[in-house]
């Protein structure tokens, strides 16, 4: 028993070695989800997983506003932190697999699939801040500096796995974003669909997953725009 604390006390304080080396755009970065310890049973995606989990939460506890005001109950609320940290690692994939296979196209180096998808995973450090969002007056700034600050992370990575410049970075990055835009306008709106559909289930409320104004498409990039109780979308 004592091991298993120990091995769970070691992975929660990799994830936040990880945030913190996340949060300085150092090309090293990658160093701190290969850096676990102890047991086989955890990889680093499990590292970088735990930072987009935690950056999940965050988010929902920025605009829990919303689900205390449709009266949710306790066990729903957690359960629903949990649902948007898997929300947005679903995101994370997507996002990843995007930059991954347009890197490809673009440039000669080809850095496996696993590398980009710590590295992205890690460029959703400062998001482990979205719980500020909650300021009166400064949290719709706050919302929109902590989504830059992870876009370029992102485009550091992408320089970084790639052995390009900035600029290559920023047309690798941006034409992903166009691509999950257009797939957003098409083929994404049953997915929105269902998305709400399973955020209904797990809240009990009517609300829509209450994430939205995103910069970037580096959570799922098809989230619609939370709609209070009682008012129709």
């Amino acid at each position: 028993m004592e091991d298993v604390f120990e091995d769970v006390f070691e992975y929660l304080w990799s994830v936040l070695r990880a945030i913190q080396y996340g949060l300085t755009l150092k090309p090293d970065v990658v160093q701190a989800v290969h850096s676990y310890p102890r047991a086989e049973w955890i990889a680093s995606d499990w590292i970088a997983f735990g930072v987009v989990m935690t950056a999940g939460i965050s988010l929902l506890l920025g605009q829990s506003v919303i689900l205390f005001l449709n009266q949710i109950k306790p066990s729903r609320f957690v359960l629903s932190l949990v649902a948007n940290g898997l929300l947005l690692a679903i995101g994370w994939v997507i996002w990843s697999t995007t930059v991954w296979g347009i890197g490809h196209l673009l440039f000669a180096e080809t850095p496996s699939f696993m590398l980009i998808l710590d590295l992205i995973g890690l460029s959703y450090a400062p998001l482990a801040f979205a719980f500020l969002t909650l300021m009166p007056y400064l949290g719709p700034f706050v919302h929109r500096m902590l989504y830059v600050w992870s876009f370029l992370i992102a485009l550091r990575a992408v320089g970084y796995s790639f052995h390009v410049g900035p600029f290559q970075a920023l047309l690798c990055v941006g034409s992903g974003w166009l691509i999950l835009v257009m797939l957003t306008a098409t083929v994404g709106r049953p997915l929105v669909a269902l998305q709400n559909w399973l955020w209904h289930r797990i809240t009990g409320t009517h609300t829509n997953l209450p994430v939205r104004e995103l910069p970037t498409p580096i959570s799922l990039g098809i989230v619609s725009e939370s709609t209070p109780k009682g008012e129709k979308p």
